[in-house]
C-alpha cells in the first residue's frame, strides 16, 4: 500500500505533465462543483468498468464489501442533486434497484449470506437520500418505501435477548460479529430512523430514534463526552467496550441527533446531544481539518476504514444545514477538509477522466498511497467527492417534514404506518424466503 507517498506521487506526475491539481475555491459555487464533477467522474469511470466486467449494477469488485456501494451510489444521488449534474442518474439508480431485490427490502440473495446490518444499512440510506432529493421515482413503489423496508426489518432484527437491546454486526449467528453490538449498525438505525420521522411525520419513527439514542447512551456506547465507542460483545453483556473510535460512527449519531433537533424546534435534550457530539468532534481534528485519528496516522486503515471519512463529512455537512445555530464549528472543519482533499487530489489530462488522490487531508507528505479509483483508492476519491460536494448542502432543498411534524406535499412520502413497523406485515412472506435462502446457502458452502 504504502509504495510511494502522496508527495513523490505529485512530483513525479507533475514532472511528466501529465496531471493538474484540482482547484477549489471554497467561495465559488462553480468552482466547487467543477472540483466535485472531476471526482464524481473518477468514481463514475471505474464503476463502468466495474459492472462492464461482472456484468452486475450496484457493485464493485470483491476487495470491497457491498456497503462501500451503497455509500457510494448515495454520494452520486448528493452529487446529482447538489450539483445539478443529472448525467449519472441512470446508472445510480439502476445499480440501487438491481440491489434492491426481488423483494425491494435490499435483500438480495447474491449478499444476504454474509450481510451486515451496516451493510444493510447503507442501501436506506440511499434509498433516504433518494427520497429526500426527489431522485426520479424507481420502476416499484418508491425510495421512501425501500428506505421503510430497511427500518421494518431492522426493528425486527432488534434484539433483547443480550444487552437489553441493540443490533448486531452480523445478521446470521453463523457469521463473525453475531454477537457484536456495532454503533456502526446502531448509529445508521439512528439516523434511518431521525430521517424517516422528517420526511413523513410519523412519530412511530421518531420514537425508534429515540429508543435507539437512549440505549446507546444508557448502556455506555455513547459516553457523557459524547464519545462513540465502536462495540462490545453481547455475550459478556456489553460490559467490555472496543473503545476504538471513528468518524463515521460519529458523524453517523451527530447527523441524526441534528435532524431530531431540527423536527423538535429544538427540544433541549437534542441540542445538548448535538452540541456534545460537535465538541467531541476534535478526537478527528488536526490543523483544523478532519483525520481518521484511529488508523490514519499509523498507517494501518483498512478498505472500510478508507471510506470513513466520507460518510462522516457528508453526515456532518447535512447536521450543519439541520441544526445551524449549533454546529458552526463544523463549517470551518468541512471548509478546511476539502481544501486538503482537493490538494491532495489531482485529475489527469487528456479526457481519460481519471482522478488520484490519497487518503491523508492535512499531510501531503503522509504514508498513504496516491492513486485513482480503478487502481486501489476508491474510498480516498469518495471521501474527497463527498467532502467537496458538502459545501454546496448550505444551499440545497431536502425534502421532509416541517418542524411541526407534518409531512410536505411531495408525492413521494408513504402514508405514515400505523406501528412499528409498518411494511414489515406485507413484507414478512417474501424475507422469510430470502432469509432462508441464505442460510441454505451458507450451509452448503
Amino acid at each position: 500500500m504504502f509504495a510511494r507517498t502522496a508527495v513523490l506521487s505529485l512530483a513525479f506526475s507533475c514532472l511528466y505533465g501529465n496531471v493538474a491539481a484540482i482547484e477549489l475555491d471554497i467561495n465559488s459555487r462553480d468552482s466547487i462543483v467543477d472540483a466535485a464533477k472531476s471526482l464524481a467522474g473518477g468514481i463514475v469511470k471505474y464503476y463502468n468498468a466495474s459492472v462492464s466486467e461482472s456484468g452486475i449494477p450496484g457493485v464493485f469488485p470483491e476487495e470491497y464489501y457491498w456497503w462501500e456501494a451503497g455509500i457510494v451510489l448515495d454520494g452520486l444521488i448528493g452529487y446529482s442533486s447538489l450539483t445539478g449534474d443529472k448525467q449519472y442518474d441512470s446508472l445510480v439508480s439502476e445499480g440501487i434497484q438491481w440491489q434492491r431485490g426481488n423483494n425491494y427490502a435490499f435483500m438480495a440473495r447474491n449478499q444476504t449470506a454474509s450481510m451486515g446490518n451496516d451493510d444493510h444499512c447503507a442501501w436506506g440510506q440511499a434509498a433516504m437520500s433518494a427520497a429526500e432529493f426527489g431522485f426520479p421515482k424507481p420502476e416499484n413503489g418508491t425510495w421512501v418505501d425501500a428506505a421503510i423496508s430497511v427500518f421494518d426489518v431492522l426493528t425486527m432484527r432488534w434484539s433483547t435477548e443480550s444487552c437489553d437491546g441493540g443490533l448486531s454486526m452480523a445478521i446470521f449467528i453463523f457469521n463473525e460479529g453475531s454477537s457484536y453490538k456495532q454503533m456502526a449498525s446502531n448509529g445508521n438505525f439512528f439516523l434511518l430512523a431521525s430521517r424517516l420521522a422528517r420526511f413523513t411525520g410519523n412519530g412511530t419513527y421518531a420514537e425508534w430514534a429515540e429508543k435507539i439514542f437512549d440505549w446507546t447512551h444508557e448502556k455506555g456506547f455513547i459516553t457523557d463526552d459524547y464519545d462513540i465507542y465502536d462495540g462490545a460483545d453481547g455475550e459478556k453483556n456489553c460490559t467490555d467496550f472496543n473503545r476504538i473510535q471513528f468518524t463515521y460512527n460519529h458523524g453517523l449519531f451527530t447527523e441524526g441527533a441534528a435532524v431530531l433537533y431540527n423536527i423538535t424546534n429544538g427540544k433541549q435534550k437534542w441540542a445538548d446531544a448535538v452540541e456534545g457530539f460537535v465538541n467531541s468532534t476534535s478526537r478527528f481534528i488536526e490543523n483544523d481539518v478532519l483525520v481518521e485519528t484511529a488508523c490514519e496516522n499509523n498507517g494501518k486503515c483498512s478498505v472500510d476504514q478508507r471510506a470513513f471519512k466520507g460518510v462522516a463529512a457528508r453526515s456532518y455537512a447535512r447536521a450543519a444545514v439541520a441544526a445551524p445555530a449549533l454546529t458552526d464549528p463544523l463549517t470551518l472543519m468541512l471548509e478546511k477538509s476539502a481544501e486538503g482533499a482537493a490538494r491532495d487530489c489531482s485529475k489527469s489530462q487528456g479526457g481519460t477522466g481519471d482522478v488520484s488522490c490519497s487518503l491523508s487531508w492535512v499531510n501531503q507528505e503522509s504514508m498513504w498511497e496516491y492513486n485513482t479509483a480503478s487502481d486501489g483508492n476508491l474510498g480516498e476519491v469518495f471521501g474527497a467527492m463527498e467532502v467537496v460536494q458538502g459545501l454546496l448542502y448550505s444551499q440545497a432543498k431536502i425534502q421532509g417534514s416541517n418542524a411541526t411534524g407534518s409531512p410536505v406535499e411531495d408525492g413521494e412520502a408513504s402514508k405514515p404506518s400505523g406501528g412499528a413497523a409498518g411494511a414489515a406485515g406485507t413484507m414478512t412472506a417474501s424475507i422469510t424466503v430470502v432469509l432462508a435462502a441464505a442460510i441454505a446457502a451458507a450451509l452448503l458452502c
